[in-house]
């Protein structure tokens, strides 16, 4: 698989990502669709599906950060 697909700038926002995951799911479900372009779908969804989960792990890690900050503000 090619680094340019890993890229951030390719990959853009999660936004972005998922709503090209979307187009894919889409085109994934037209039953007339090649080999081919399968095999090309299946290679570009793995990178958006990492930075989506990624993106989604690092804001989940934010709000745990920022809830654990205010329980210890509650406490004092």
């Amino acid at each position: 698989m090619s680094d340019k697909y890993y890229s951030d700038e390719i990959l853009g926002s999660y936004d972005k990502s998922f709503a090209e995951l979307e187009k894919i799911e889409q085109e994934l479900e037209n039953p007339e669709i090649s080999v081919d372009r399968l095999s090309e779908l299946a290679e570009r969804s793995l990178p958006l599906i990492k930075s989506c989960k990624s993106k989604l792990l690092e804001a989940q890690e934010n709000v745990d950060k920022i809830l654990t900050e205010a329980e210890s503000i509650n406490q004092k």
